[in-house]
């Protein structure tokens, strides 16, 4: 588990608290609690009240939806650094609309909504800024949400790789990738075989490179001027 010294460190550089005085960091630090999660483990359950939010420090989060059948559908995936279930708190019936389960081994810092409720109470500046926080994180959501309806499978994957890729030390533009196939497909909202036969596609036009659990990217201009 982290140290109080250490959870302070981390929430301290989080977007969420950097606009706290001192006074009013301590009072929603000091109620924070590290929890380790296995993998697989799950967090919550759709349904359930929330009672807090939480930031990933080590590890991945899914946070997905499961049919009858028990299909899962995964919606997001949160790394380190990012956190989630923070809007939740702000809801008339503070419910969480998603299930929440860890992917691999995964170390979060919980930080209960009442404690972070009672400073916004206190300072109406924090509120304005992180409602703006929340209004880019919404119109990032709207815009994907628009990609998986508008968009065909194949171009949501090309537009998918182009948002990841990152350029490495040799000058390769790379993505790489900590999910499984599995995982991916059910972010585009595509089955597994599908992805398969669009990175065959992809492969072959010479577009993608495989190495590893990474893809390089030869040409972007050309990756994404390609239509599917």
């Amino acid at each position: 588990m982290l140290a109080r010294t250490d959870i302070r460190e981390l929430l301290q550089r989080h977007p969420l608290f950097v606009a706290f005085d001192d006074a009013h960091f301590d009072q929603v630090a000091s109620a924070a609690q590290s929890v380790r999660l296995d993998a697989q483990q799950v967090l919550f359950q759709r349904g359930e009240r929330a009672r807090a939010f939480h930031v990933v420090v080590e590890g991945q989060v899914k946070l997905f939806l499961e049919s009858a059948r028990g299909d899962e559908k995964i919606l997001a995936l949160v790394n380190p650094g990012q956190a989630f279930a923070e809007a939740v708190m702000f809801m008339q019936a503070p419910i969480y609309p998603v299930s929440a389960g860890a992917t691999e081994p995964t170390l979060l810092i919980s930080v209960p909504n009442a404690d972070f409720l009672a400073v916004l109470k206190d300072d109406t500046a924090t509120c304005l800024r992180l409602l703006g926080a929340f209004s880019q994180r919404l119109h990032a959501q709207v815009q994907e949400i628009e990609s998986l309806t508008l968009e065909s499978a194949g171009n949501r994957l090309i537009r998918h790789l182009a948002r990841r890729a990152v350029r490495d030390s040799e000058g390769k533009v790379r993505v790489h990738f900590d999910e499984t196939r599995q995982m991916l497909a059910s972010q585009l909202s595509i089955k597994p075989e599908t992805l398969s036969r669009l990175t065959r596609v992809l492969a072959d036009a010479g577009l993608i490179e495989a190495d590893g659990r990474d893809i390089i990217i030869p040409d972007m201009d050309a990756l994404i001027r390609h239509e599917m």
